[in-house]
Protein backbone atom coordinates (compact mmCIF):
# COMPACT_ATOMS: atom_id res chain seq x y z
CA UNK A 1 0.00 0.00 0.00
CA UNK A 2 2.69 2.50 -0.20
CA UNK A 3 2.09 3.10 -3.72
CA UNK A 4 -1.75 4.46 -2.37
CA UNK A 5 -0.26 6.49 0.30
CA UNK A 6 2.07 8.42 -1.91
CA UNK A 7 -1.49 9.17 -3.96
CA UNK A 8 -2.81 10.19 -1.41
CA UNK A 9 0.19 12.62 -0.28
CA UNK A 10 -0.04 14.12 -3.87
CA UNK A 11 -3.86 14.54 -3.09
CA UNK A 12 -2.88 16.96 -0.29
CA UNK A 13 -3.95 20.31 -0.78
CA UNK A 14 -1.60 22.48 -2.38
CA UNK A 15 0.68 19.57 -3.03
CA UNK A 16 -0.85 17.94 -6.32
CA UNK A 17 -2.91 16.98 -9.03
CA UNK A 18 -3.88 20.75 -9.60
CA UNK A 19 -3.97 22.09 -13.32
CA UNK A 20 -0.65 22.33 -15.50
CA UNK A 21 0.30 25.81 -14.78
CA UNK A 22 -0.47 27.11 -18.56
CA UNK A 23 -4.43 25.82 -18.57
CA UNK A 24 -7.25 27.17 -16.67
CA UNK A 25 -6.95 25.81 -13.20
CA UNK A 26 -9.90 23.64 -12.43
CA UNK A 27 -13.13 24.88 -9.98
CA UNK A 28 -12.92 22.29 -7.54
CA UNK A 29 -10.82 22.33 -4.40
CA UNK A 30 -9.99 20.56 -1.39
CA UNK A 31 -8.42 22.20 1.41
CA UNK A 32 -7.84 20.96 5.45
CA UNK A 33 -8.05 23.34 8.35
CA UNK A 34 -6.91 21.34 11.48
CA UNK A 35 -9.83 19.00 12.22
CA UNK A 36 -11.85 19.89 9.50
CA UNK A 37 -11.90 19.64 5.63
CA UNK A 38 -14.01 21.23 3.25
CA UNK A 39 -14.11 19.78 -0.53
CA UNK A 40 -16.00 21.79 -3.50
CA UNK A 41 -16.86 19.52 -6.89
CA UNK A 42 -16.72 20.86 -10.03
CA UNK A 43 -20.22 22.67 -9.79
CA UNK A 44 -19.03 24.14 -6.24
CA UNK A 45 -21.49 22.17 -4.40
CA UNK A 46 -19.27 22.06 -1.17
CA UNK A 47 -19.04 19.68 2.32
CA UNK A 48 -17.12 20.72 5.03
CA UNK A 49 -16.65 17.77 7.48
CA UNK A 50 -15.43 17.24 10.92
CA UNK A 51 -14.53 14.22 12.96
CA UNK A 52 -11.54 12.95 15.35
CA UNK A 53 -9.08 11.04 13.88
CA UNK A 54 -8.53 8.36 16.83
CA UNK A 55 -11.07 5.78 15.68
CA UNK A 56 -14.12 7.57 16.84
CA UNK A 57 -16.84 6.89 13.94
CA UNK A 58 -18.37 10.61 14.97
CA UNK A 59 -18.73 13.61 12.88
CA UNK A 60 -20.73 16.75 11.75
CA UNK A 61 -21.05 17.47 8.10
CA UNK A 62 -22.36 20.42 6.26
CA UNK A 63 -23.13 19.92 2.90
CA UNK A 64 -24.38 22.72 0.28
CA UNK A 65 -24.90 22.87 -3.59
CA UNK A 66 -24.19 27.26 -5.39
CA UNK A 67 -26.10 29.47 -6.34
CA UNK A 68 -28.85 31.52 -4.98
CA UNK A 69 -31.53 29.06 -4.00
CA UNK A 70 -28.77 25.99 -3.29
CA UNK A 71 -29.87 23.34 -1.30
CA UNK A 72 -28.38 22.92 1.91
CA UNK A 73 -28.22 20.07 4.78
CA UNK A 74 -26.16 19.71 8.27
CA UNK A 75 -25.88 16.04 9.69
CA UNK A 76 -24.52 14.80 13.18
CA UNK A 77 -23.69 11.19 13.32
CA UNK A 78 -22.18 9.10 16.00
CA UNK A 79 -22.09 5.07 16.23
CA UNK A 80 -23.35 5.96 19.89
CA UNK A 81 -27.17 6.85 20.34
CA UNK A 82 -27.99 10.04 21.53
CA UNK A 83 -30.80 12.50 21.47
CA UNK A 84 -31.85 15.80 20.22
CA UNK A 85 -31.41 17.04 23.32
CA UNK A 86 -27.65 15.52 24.16
CA UNK A 87 -25.35 17.46 22.04
CA UNK A 88 -23.15 19.46 23.84
CA UNK A 89 -20.31 22.43 22.70
CA UNK A 90 -17.98 22.48 25.85
CA UNK A 91 -20.31 21.30 28.36
CA UNK A 92 -23.07 23.00 27.62
CA UNK A 93 -26.52 21.77 25.97
CA UNK A 94 -27.09 23.18 22.45
CA UNK A 95 -30.25 24.18 21.90
CA UNK A 96 -31.11 22.81 18.04
CA UNK A 97 -33.93 24.51 16.01
CA UNK A 98 -37.04 22.88 15.21
CA UNK A 99 -36.24 21.36 11.62
CA UNK A 100 -33.96 19.07 13.46
CA UNK A 101 -34.66 15.22 12.59
CA UNK A 102 -33.40 12.25 14.77
CA UNK A 103 -32.65 8.59 12.90
CA UNK A 104 -31.22 5.91 14.79
CA UNK A 105 -29.96 2.50 13.08
CA UNK A 106 -28.22 -0.44 13.47
CA UNK A 107 -24.54 2.08 13.36
CA UNK A 108 -26.22 4.59 15.89
CA UNK A 109 -27.77 7.87 15.27
CA UNK A 110 -27.50 10.55 12.73
CA UNK A 111 -29.81 13.82 13.68
CA UNK A 112 -30.18 16.29 10.27
CA UNK A 113 -31.91 19.03 8.94
CA UNK A 114 -31.85 21.27 5.85
CA UNK A 115 -32.97 24.25 7.53
CA UNK A 116 -30.67 27.14 6.51
CA UNK A 117 -31.95 28.49 9.60
CA UNK A 118 -31.38 25.55 11.92
CA UNK A 119 -27.70 25.87 10.45
CA UNK A 120 -27.09 29.05 10.89
CA UNK A 121 -28.02 28.87 14.53
CA UNK A 122 -26.00 26.17 14.92
CA UNK A 123 -22.73 27.61 13.14
CA UNK A 124 -23.52 30.37 15.93
CA UNK A 125 -23.54 28.30 18.94
CA UNK A 126 -20.23 26.26 18.08
CA UNK A 127 -18.33 28.65 16.04
CA UNK A 128 -16.32 30.08 19.67
CA UNK A 129 -15.81 26.06 20.80
CA UNK A 130 -13.54 23.86 21.14
CA UNK A 131 -15.62 20.54 20.51
CA UNK A 132 -19.02 18.63 20.32
CA UNK A 133 -19.86 16.35 22.97
CA UNK A 134 -22.06 13.32 22.77
CA UNK A 135 -22.98 10.30 24.86
CA UNK A 136 -20.49 7.46 25.29
CA UNK A 137 -17.30 10.09 25.58
CA UNK A 138 -18.01 11.08 21.66
CA UNK A 139 -17.20 14.40 20.49
CA UNK A 140 -16.18 16.01 17.58
CA UNK A 141 -13.54 19.00 17.30
CA UNK A 142 -14.37 22.27 16.56
CA UNK A 143 -10.70 23.66 15.44
CA UNK A 144 -10.40 24.54 11.91
CA UNK A 145 -14.48 24.85 12.00
CA UNK A 146 -14.65 28.67 11.28
CA UNK A 147 -11.98 28.36 9.19
CA UNK A 148 -13.54 25.70 6.83
CA UNK A 149 -16.54 27.74 6.78
CA UNK A 150 -15.53 30.54 5.44
CA UNK A 151 -13.75 29.19 3.03
CA UNK A 152 -17.52 27.79 2.07
CA UNK A 153 -18.89 30.55 2.42
CA UNK A 154 -15.98 32.27 -0.19
CA UNK A 155 -16.06 29.52 -2.85
CA UNK A 156 -19.93 29.89 -3.39
CA UNK A 157 -19.75 33.39 -3.39
CA UNK A 158 -21.46 34.09 -0.05
CA UNK A 159 -19.44 36.53 1.92
CA UNK A 160 -21.41 39.44 2.89
CA UNK A 161 -24.49 37.73 1.83
CA UNK A 162 -27.76 36.86 3.80
CA UNK A 163 -27.47 33.28 3.03
CA UNK A 164 -23.74 33.02 4.13
CA UNK A 165 -23.31 30.61 6.99
CA UNK A 166 -20.26 32.54 8.55
CA UNK A 167 -19.86 35.78 6.72
CA UNK A 168 -22.91 36.85 6.76
CA UNK A 169 -24.02 40.33 5.72
CA UNK A 170 -26.91 42.56 4.00
CA UNK A 171 -26.64 41.81 0.09
CA UNK A 172 -29.31 39.74 -0.90
CA UNK A 173 -29.55 35.94 -1.83
CA UNK A 174 -30.29 37.11 -5.45
CA UNK A 175 -26.44 38.09 -5.56
CA UNK A 176 -24.83 34.90 -4.93
CA UNK A 177 -23.00 33.53 -8.04
CA UNK A 178 -24.75 30.79 -9.96
CA UNK A 179 -23.31 27.09 -9.91
CA UNK A 180 -21.08 26.26 -12.75
CA UNK A 181 -22.73 24.02 -15.37
CA UNK A 182 -22.75 20.00 -14.93
CA UNK A 183 -20.75 18.92 -17.85
CA UNK A 184 -21.77 15.99 -19.81
CA UNK A 185 -20.02 12.97 -20.03
CA UNK A 186 -22.15 10.42 -21.63
CA UNK A 187 -22.07 6.40 -21.58
CA UNK A 188 -20.65 4.69 -24.84
CA UNK A 189 -21.00 1.27 -25.34
CA UNK A 190 -17.97 -0.34 -26.81
CA UNK A 191 -19.45 -2.75 -29.45
CA UNK A 192 -16.45 -4.19 -30.51
CA UNK A 193 -14.78 -7.64 -29.20
CA UNK A 194 -11.67 -9.09 -29.82
CA UNK A 195 -11.04 -12.23 -31.84
CA UNK A 196 -10.37 -15.22 -30.41
CA UNK A 197 -6.88 -15.70 -28.72
CA UNK A 198 -6.56 -11.70 -29.24
CA UNK A 199 -6.34 -11.06 -25.78
CA UNK A 200 -3.34 -13.32 -24.57
CA UNK A 201 -1.45 -11.42 -27.58
CA UNK A 202 -2.55 -8.15 -26.41
CA UNK A 203 -1.10 -8.88 -22.81
CA UNK A 204 2.29 -10.11 -23.45
CA UNK A 205 2.76 -7.36 -26.35
CA UNK A 206 1.54 -4.90 -22.82
CA UNK A 207 4.05 -6.63 -21.01
CA UNK A 208 6.86 -6.63 -23.41
CA UNK A 209 6.56 -3.04 -24.30
CA UNK A 210 5.49 -1.90 -20.83
CA UNK A 211 8.68 -3.76 -19.02
CA UNK A 212 10.35 -1.03 -18.17
CA UNK A 213 7.44 0.89 -16.61
CA UNK A 214 6.53 -2.24 -14.97
CA UNK A 215 10.29 -2.83 -13.25
CA UNK A 216 10.17 1.13 -12.05
CA UNK A 217 7.18 0.81 -10.53
CA UNK A 218 8.05 -1.85 -8.62
CA UNK A 219 5.03 -4.62 -10.10
CA UNK A 220 5.51 -8.30 -9.05
CA UNK A 221 6.42 -10.48 -11.79
CA UNK A 222 3.05 -12.15 -10.78
CA UNK A 223 0.66 -11.54 -8.59
CA UNK A 224 -1.09 -14.66 -7.70
CA UNK A 225 -5.14 -13.17 -6.86
CA UNK A 226 -5.17 -10.75 -9.76
CA UNK A 227 -5.71 -11.51 -13.38
CA UNK A 228 -4.44 -9.14 -16.50
CA UNK A 229 -7.37 -8.29 -18.87
CA UNK A 230 -7.84 -7.25 -22.04
CA UNK A 231 -11.11 -5.24 -23.49
CA UNK A 232 -11.55 -3.90 -27.08
CA UNK A 233 -11.90 -0.11 -27.55
CA UNK A 234 -12.30 -0.01 -31.14
CA UNK A 235 -10.87 -1.56 -34.47
CA UNK A 236 -7.52 0.29 -33.85
CA UNK A 237 -7.02 -0.13 -29.95
CA UNK A 238 -7.46 -1.92 -27.12
CA UNK A 239 -6.86 -1.58 -23.10
CA UNK A 240 -5.16 -4.47 -21.11
CA UNK A 241 -4.93 -4.20 -17.22
CA UNK A 242 -1.59 -5.45 -16.38
CA UNK A 243 -1.54 -6.59 -11.79
CA UNK A 244 0.52 -4.44 -10.26
CA UNK A 245 0.47 -5.31 -6.18
CA UNK A 246 -1.44 -6.49 -4.27
CA UNK A 247 -1.97 -5.42 -0.67
CA UNK A 248 -3.72 -6.66 2.36
CA UNK A 249 -7.05 -5.59 1.01
CA UNK A 250 -7.02 -4.20 -2.75
CA UNK A 251 -4.62 -4.52 -5.26
CA UNK A 252 -3.47 -2.43 -8.30
CA UNK A 253 -3.32 -2.09 -11.53
CA UNK A 254 -1.27 -0.21 -14.13
CA UNK A 255 -3.26 0.30 -17.67
CA UNK A 256 -1.93 0.16 -21.07
CA UNK A 257 -3.31 1.27 -24.42
CA UNK A 258 -2.43 -1.55 -27.04
CA UNK A 259 -2.92 -0.96 -31.37
CA UNK A 260 -4.64 -3.82 -32.81
CA UNK A 261 -4.17 -5.92 -34.59
CA UNK A 262 0.20 -5.59 -33.85
CA UNK A 263 0.67 -2.06 -32.99
CA UNK A 264 2.69 -0.75 -29.62
CA UNK A 265 1.68 -0.96 -26.11
CA UNK A 266 1.55 2.88 -24.05
CA UNK A 267 1.38 3.68 -20.07
CA UNK A 268 -2.33 4.94 -19.72
CA UNK A 269 -2.34 8.08 -18.57
CA UNK A 270 -5.23 9.37 -16.63
CA UNK A 271 -6.54 12.95 -16.24
CA UNK A 272 -7.91 14.10 -12.60
CA UNK A 273 -7.96 18.32 -12.69
CA UNK A 274 -7.92 18.33 -9.06
CA UNK A 275 -7.12 21.26 -7.53
CA UNK A 276 -5.77 24.14 -8.85
CA UNK A 277 -4.00 25.21 -5.67
CA UNK A 278 -0.59 24.81 -7.50
CA UNK A 279 0.37 23.87 -10.69
CA UNK A 280 1.79 20.63 -10.51
CA UNK A 281 0.59 16.32 -11.60
CA UNK A 282 -2.78 15.96 -13.12
CA UNK A 283 -3.06 12.78 -14.09
CA UNK A 284 -3.02 9.33 -12.65
CA UNK A 285 -1.32 5.71 -14.05
CA UNK A 286 -1.66 3.92 -10.75
CA UNK A 287 -5.52 2.07 -10.84
CA UNK A 288 -6.67 0.57 -7.31
CA UNK A 289 -9.40 -2.44 -8.38
CA UNK A 290 -9.39 -1.51 -11.88
CA UNK A 291 -12.50 -2.34 -13.68
CA UNK A 292 -13.54 -2.19 -16.85
CA UNK A 293 -17.42 -1.84 -18.11
CA UNK A 294 -17.57 -2.38 -22.22
CA UNK A 295 -21.73 -2.17 -21.57
CA UNK A 296 -20.69 1.60 -20.87
CA UNK A 297 -17.57 2.04 -21.59
CA UNK A 298 -16.00 3.26 -18.43
CA UNK A 299 -12.94 2.72 -16.47
CA UNK A 300 -13.54 2.79 -12.54
CA UNK A 301 -11.06 2.75 -9.90
CA UNK A 302 -11.22 2.58 -5.67
CA UNK A 303 -8.50 3.05 -3.66
CA UNK A 304 -9.01 2.85 0.10
CA UNK A 305 -6.44 4.10 2.67
CA UNK A 306 -7.24 1.30 5.11
CA UNK A 307 -9.52 -1.45 5.09
CA UNK A 308 -12.10 0.81 7.33
CA UNK A 309 -12.60 2.71 3.80
CA UNK A 310 -13.09 5.74 5.78
CA UNK A 311 -10.30 7.40 3.96
CA UNK A 312 -9.30 7.03 0.39
CA UNK A 313 -10.12 7.77 -3.28
CA UNK A 314 -12.44 6.42 -6.46
CA UNK A 315 -12.65 7.64 -9.91
CA UNK A 316 -13.94 6.99 -13.60
CA UNK A 317 -13.43 7.79 -17.05
CA UNK A 318 -15.81 7.01 -20.25
CA UNK A 319 -14.24 5.98 -23.53
CA UNK A 320 -15.33 8.58 -25.49
CA UNK A 321 -13.82 6.96 -28.67
CA UNK A 322 -10.75 8.91 -28.42
CA UNK A 323 -9.60 8.70 -24.84
CA UNK A 324 -10.78 8.16 -21.48
CA UNK A 325 -12.64 11.41 -20.13
CA UNK A 326 -12.80 11.64 -16.42
CA UNK A 327 -16.64 11.48 -15.43
CA UNK A 328 -16.45 11.14 -11.53
CA UNK A 329 -14.33 11.78 -8.92
CA UNK A 330 -14.24 11.68 -4.92
CA UNK A 331 -11.65 11.70 -2.31
CA UNK A 332 -10.98 12.01 1.37
CA UNK A 333 -7.53 12.28 2.80
CA UNK A 334 -7.75 11.60 6.70
CA UNK A 335 -8.88 9.01 7.64
CA UNK A 336 -12.17 8.92 10.22
CA UNK A 337 -15.52 9.52 10.26
CA UNK A 338 -19.18 8.06 10.21
CA UNK A 339 -19.86 5.71 6.87
CA UNK A 340 -17.04 3.77 4.99
CA UNK A 341 -16.69 4.95 1.04
CA UNK A 342 -18.35 8.09 1.77
CA UNK A 343 -15.66 10.45 0.44
CA UNK A 344 -16.38 13.72 -0.95
CA UNK A 345 -17.57 14.64 -4.51
CA UNK A 346 -14.79 16.54 -5.66
CA UNK A 347 -16.07 15.89 -9.59
CA UNK A 348 -19.40 14.99 -11.11
CA UNK A 349 -20.69 14.94 -14.63
CA UNK A 350 -24.02 13.83 -16.13
CA UNK A 351 -24.94 11.28 -18.77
Amino acid sequence: MQKFWLLLFLLAPGLGFAANAASEAPVQSYDVYKSWLIACDNTLSCEAKGFNQDGDRTELTISREAGPKGAISATIGSEARFGLDQVKVDGATVRLGPGWQRKDGEDGTVISTSSLADIQDLVRRLRNGKAIGLPDGKSIPLDGFVAALLRMDARQGRAGNETALLDRGNRLASAVPPAPPLPKVPARKVTETLAKGEAQKLIDRARRDGAEILSSEECDDKVESMTPSAYALDKARALVLIPCIMGAYQGSYLGFLVGRPDGPATLLTLPIPYQGNQPGQATVTDLTEADFAPETGTLAMSAKGRGLADCGMAASWIWNGKAFVLAALSSQDACGGLEPGDWPVLFRSAQ
